[in-house]
């Protein structure tokens, strides 16, 4: 048994911290629409996967970047729009 943490358990951890963050932070802000969760869980998955892609990080560093970049903007719009819902 190796002692190292292989890739595939860093994203089970990596999105596992993500999904619970995401739970305390929506819950904390009372919100009930799981579309709302949706989003946010499929966000995460992907950053997940940027995150702990076992590329080599010197073949798709740009492309990663990219993507992380435009995630992010999603993100940022989905959270302005529930935060619109909200308010």
């Amino acid at each position: 048994m190796s002692a190292s943490i292989e890739r595939i358990e860093i994203f089970f951890l990596a999105y596992a911290f993500l999904i619970v963050s995401t739970l305390l932070a929506l819950s904390a802000l009372t919100v009930t629409q799981i579309d709302v969760y949706l989003a946010a869980f499929a966000i995460e998955y992907f950053i997940a996967v940027l995150a702990t892609s076992p590329h080599n990080p010197g073949e798709t560093r740009r492309e990663r970047i990219i993507a992380v970049m435009l995630l992010i903007v999603f993100a940022g719009i989905v959270i302005g729009r529930v935060l619109e819902l909200l308010g």
